[in-house]
């Protein structure tokens, strides 16, 4: 069961991880760049509840302007948790590292508080003044304490009942975000302020994206806008698979019934409409990608859109849950996710990322309209993200006047993509 918060102070052990290959080989990062070499912001994240796959002293942290401590969500009782008492305790000691590293490389060290499975509390947590306050003070006293520069907000999302299907919502759900965000930056005024969106924006009472009134207070009082430009498909569910992090929905080879969101131009469309500036909007990517099973065999017709099994395959080491409870109560099967540098290190692709490399058939693919890759073999279909789709993204965020790009896990960035994604915002470039 979560508990709040402790601080008590305990050592982390580094766990072994497994890879499960449903195709038939550690791949680090080397710096290459320091901040001050950026043209903008390049911000990673440092997942708590996967510190056994990263030290807070294996971050390449010369390759980041900004790095988010990711895993507070909230509880109910209004507190803040990192899941069990021992996973507070080592949150607490791995924070203080996270904060004295980052100092020491000029890196801004931001707090993350909620995501996806996280999210289940702040409706009705920003739900009054008195509750909302409370919140304000929780994130204010954890984030300084620990000496934090500012904090990413992951409400995922407002008005919504979330991926889990069962957060709280409420109509008022947005202008309640934007009454926090005020909040906030009066009780910290110095602190950098970033909100997460998904590929669909902020949702407003109507159930579509909200009215510039609605979020004008957001708008007004946040740094930066992180889009999580990716999970378009997370598919599995007997409707067709489809890009992964599409440039565009807007593309003519989608078939009949597929359920395409938004691509990054039309979230961006979405953001402007809203109020938002480009020069707040950071480009997000991830460290993963997500496999699916194809039970009527690959059809090459149809190229990335194949009509997968109900039910995700067993993915990579991280996709460790499966059994267990979700904050529901319901019981979580597989994601079918695999981290980038699970896909070089299974043998999928030669270390340049885009060469494939599998004995057994498996072949690549590329969606020209989306801007995306995928592998595939008879059974199964991979989509990701890869460096020829990470630079070409990028490259639109910095030509759209985008404030920069963030990498979400950033210990699965294997250096070409990580290079990829990062080289259009480096002076030198």
């Amino acid at each position: 069961m979560p508990s709040p918060v402790s601080i008590i102070p305990i050592i982390i052990a580094l766990l072994s991880s497994t890879n499960c290959s449903p195709f038939g080989g550690d791949t680090s990062t080397t710096p290459v760049a320091t901040p001050s070499n950026y043209t903008g912001v390049v911000m990673g994240y440092f997942s708590s509840s996967l510190a056994q796959y990263q030290r807070v002293s294996d971050i390449a942290w010369s390759n980041y302007t900004h790095m988010v401590f990711d895993g507070a969500y909230p509880m109910d009782g209004n507190q803040l948790t990192f899941g069990t008492d021992d996973d507070n305790t080592a949150a607490e000691q791995n924070a203080r590292d996270f904060v004295e590293m980052a100092k020491k490389y000029n890196v801004k060290a931001l707090l993350g508080v909620g995501g996806d499975q996280g999210s289940s509390y702040f409706s009705s947590y920003l739900s009054s003044d008195d509750t909302r306050n409370d919140f304000v003070q929780i994130v204010y006293k954890l984030a300084t304490n620990w000496n934090f520069d500012g904090v990413v907000v992951e409400w995922l999302s407002p008005n919504d009942p979330g991926v889990i299907g069962c957060n709280t919502k409420s109509q008022a759900d947005v202008s309640n975000y934007g009454l926090f965000a005020q909040a906030l930056k009066t009780a910290w005024s110095q602190a950098i302020l970033i909100v997460r969106s998904d590929l669909r924006g902020f949702i407003g009472a109507s159930g579509s994206p909200a009215t510039p009134d609605e979020i004008s207070l957001l708008v007004k009082n946040v740094d930066y806008v992180d889009l999580m430009a990716y999970d378009g498909y997370t598919g599995n569910k007997g409707k067709s698979t489809g890009p992964f992090s599409a440039q565009t929905s807007k593309c003519p080879n989608i078939p009949p019934g597929a359920d395409l969101s938004n691509g990054i131009n039309e979230l961006l469309e979405i953001m402007k409409s809203q109020g938002f500036s480009e020069k707040v909007l950071i480009l997000g990517f991830t460290g993963y990608g997500r496999l699916f099973n194809i039970p009527q065999k690959f059809q090459p017709d149809t190229k990335i859109y194949q009509l997968p099994n109900v039910t995700a395959p067993r993915g990579g080491s991280t996709d460790d849950l499966f059994g267990t409870k979700d904050p529901c109560g319901n019981i979580r099967g597989y994601e079918g996710v695999y981290l980038l540098t699970e896909i070089i290190q299974a043998g999928w692709l030669a270390s340049d990322g885009v060469t494939p490399t599998s004995s057994d058939g498996t072949q690549r693919g590329w969606d020209d309209c989306a801007i995306q890759p995928y592998l595939y073999s008879a059974d199964y279909l991979l989509v990701y993200d890869d460096p020829q789709s990470l630079k070409s993204k990028s490259n639109t965020a910095k030509t759209n006047g985008f404030a920069g790009v963030s990498l979400f896990l950033s210990f699965a960035f294997p250096n070409e993509f990580l290079q990829a994604a990062t080289i259009d915002w480096i002076k030198s470039a």
